[in-house]
């Protein structure tokens, strides 16, 4: 029941949208549900559309991955260590700072207009969040943790991996939810250069002929591969922290 009850708001939303779109098409800005989902089957026909998500998920997968092996390290050296923290926090707040649009030009002339440009955006909206949220889950630590593991002549990685590392594990998984919802925010960014395949290219391609179905239809397409990648993270801490109850958001 509570899962239905979830749902209730989004239903909705699309009965509003549903009786919002009844008057004709040239005297509304909002397509129809029905010309959304007929733009669905166009671009399928045309085999640009799931071609395109997959892309898209695949630029997301690597830049998520990217950013995650860089970040988890930075983020727990910076937070077990002063000389780590002096070192590496302060580049990367200022790094954080930098819009994604300010990046892209020097990320084409550094790299190129190829999948790197593409996947190091992704990678660097990733790191900033999933270093915070590791560096300060560290440093939540009861340091009484750590003074016992050394009492006990703990080498470094049992230190790392018995400690550290558990210990950050919900912190990390907060920042992963974050930095999932920013990789799909970078990803309309970057495909919009050079790019053929893709939602953003779809998007942009609308945009330039008015397509306003195919705009709404990439929104909707956004939400709902945001929504799977919730709930896939979701089920990632379900299995790496079964002890801790899940609260579904």
């Amino acid at each position: 029941m509570t899962g239905i009850a979830a749902w209730l708001s989004t239903l909705a939303l699309l009965i509003w949208w549903y009786f919002a779109t009844l008057t004709p098409s040239d005297s509304r800005p909002l397509p129809s549900p029905g010309e959304v989902a007929s733009s669905l089957g166009d671009l399928a026909e045309e085999g640009l559309l799931w071609p395109s998500v997959g892309m898209s998920l695949a630029r997301v997968c690597a830049g998520l991955a990217v950013g995650i092996v860089l970040a988890l390290p930075a983020g727990l050296i910076a937070g077990a260590s002063r000389l780590g923290l002096t070192i590496i926090d302060k580049p990367v707040h200022m790094l954080r700072a930098i819009p994604f649009p300010a990046l892209s030009p020097l990320l084409i002339i550094w790299i190129g207009i190829d999948e790197s440009m593409k996947v190091a955006l992704i990678a660097i909206g990733v790191f900033g969040l999933i270093y915070v949220n590791v560096r300060d889950g560290v440093r939540a630590i009861d340091p009484r943790l750590v003074e016992l593991a050394r009492a006990y002549r703990m080498d470094r990685w049992t230190v790392f991996s018995r400690v550290l590392l558990p210990g950050a594990m919900p912190s990390f998984m907060t920042g992963l939810r974050f930095a999932i919802t920013v990789s799909w925010i970078a990803l309309v960014t970057c495909e919009t250069v050079n790019s053929t395949v893709g939602l953003g290219y779809i998007l942009s391609r609308a945009q330039q002929f008015s397509r306003t179905d195919q705009m709404v239809l990439c929104v909707i397409l956004y939400a709902a591969l945001g929504l799977a990648s919730e709930a896939l993270v979701g089920l990632i801490e379900r299995l790496a922290m079964p002890y801790r109850s899940v609260t579904v958001r």
